[in-house]
């Protein structure tokens, strides 16, 4: 998974559209976030996670 990205790609890879609002609709709380995480990961990687460093890590600019 890539690790450094741009704010627009980060925007469009990462964002809830229409379809996966309804799959998060039976969903609260944490499983609600971890689902959306898992979805969107899976979506971009075509693969689930096999640990939490594998996200994309905000690196804050000075």
């Amino acid at each position: 998974m890539k690790q450094d990205w741009d704010p627009d790609e980060l925007i469009v890879a990462w964002t809830l559209v229409e379809d996966d609002w309804r799959l998060l609709g039976n969903k609260t709380g944490a499983t609600r976030l971890g689902f959306a995480l898992l979805l969107k990961y899976f979506e971009i990687a075509g693969e689930f996670p096999s640990y939490g460093e594998q996200f994309p890590r905000r690196r804050w600019s000075s």
